[in-house]
């Protein structure tokens, strides 16, 4: 089995996604490495039979996004699901704007949404939003890496947009982009986010709305990048069966080291190399295919992972 960069579609949840990739991959063994929300859409990576083991590995990635911020009201998902709850409106000024975005690059806590899986004494987040119960969700550790304003538009409008060296932006010539039904005419901000795991874009929305002064909420997102694997290399669901993996090896966020036929056995039966590395990283045959994840002291290497299936 391997690892595949799948492009969820508006509408379907990660779980719809991951459950049509184990019909057509035919095996239950599927996992994904982090969750999209159903009105979102974009890059999702899957990993199926052995590769499983990978998920906790690539879980922790860095992710891009371009967020439509639509401003002068908010709903109680923090997303364009509604009903939506009319606020302040916004003056636009562009030069707020910019700087409140600027400000994001020094928070490092952010209160997760109302509707979403946090668990609170055991209680998911979303399941009490739902009973009409408020739980009190403590501020979790975020950081944003990189907040850039791409457009400015009076209302929430799909654009194209396409992959540039300084990460996707909007491109005329690019591929369209799917957005929920507009929930009013408001004015909406395109940015682009590169954050590290954990930070909900909701939340993100949210906090610039009351930054400038008014309510705001996430009129559509597409994720663009997940750690290594970028939206160009998605496809459907649908297609895996005829699909070439991804190397495995390369996407992984730690270096990689090919080994000798000899010292690839000695991994698969779980013995230790005196390999003097330090950290993670990820052990390959002399074909590039990954055997294992393994975990050096500086002296030798201990192995964490092991994917029997390259054997």
């Amino acid at each position: 089995m391997a690892v595949y960069a799948v492009y969820k579609p508006l509408g379907l949840t990660s779980h719809d996604v991951v459950e049509a990739a184990r019909g057509v991959l035919k095996t239950r063994k599927v996992g994904h490495t982090g969750t999209l929300d159903p009105l979102a859409t974009g890059v999702l990576i899957l990993a199926s039979g052995a590769h499983t083991k990978l998920v906790p590995f690539l879980s922790g990635e860095t992710k891009e996004y371009l967020a439509w911020v639509s401003f002068g009201a908010s709903t109680p998902t923090l997303d364009a699901e509604g009903p939506l709850l009319r606020g302040s409106p916004w003056r636009v000024d562009e030069a707020a704007l910019q700087e409140a975005l600027a400000s994001f690059l020094n928070v490092e806590e952010q209160v997760p949404p109302a509707y979403s899986a946090v668990k609170v004494g055991g209680v998911k987040a979303y399941e009490a939003a739902r009973r009409g119960e408020e739980l009190v969700l403590e501020p979790r550790s975020v950081a944003y890496h990189e907040v850039e304003l791409l457009a400015l538009l009076d209302e929430p409008e799909p654009l194209r947009i396409a992959a540039s060296a300084s990460g996707w932006r909007i491109d005329p010539r690019g591929r369209p982009v799917e957005l929920p039904a507009p929930l009013a005419t408001l004015p909406t901000a395109v940015v682009r986010l590169v954050v590290g795991s954990g930070t909900y874009v909701r939340s993100f929305a949210r906090d610039l709305g009351e930054a400038l002064g008014s309510a705001a909420f996430l009129s559509g997102l597409v994720r663009t990048r997940v750690g290594r694997v970028d939206l160009s290399q998605a496809l459907p669901a649908e297609s895996l069966a005829a699909a070439e993996p991804l190397d495995a090896a390369a996407i992984l966020p730690f270096p990689a080291v090919e080994l000798a036929h000899a010292e690839a056995r000695r991994v698969l039966e779980g013995i230790p190399l005196p390999i003097p590395a330090r950290g993670l990283v990820a052990l390959t045959d002399a074909k590039g295919r990954l055997i294992a994840v393994a975990e050096g002291d500086g002296f030798k290497l201990r192995v964490r992972k092991v994917f029997k299936e390259q054997r």
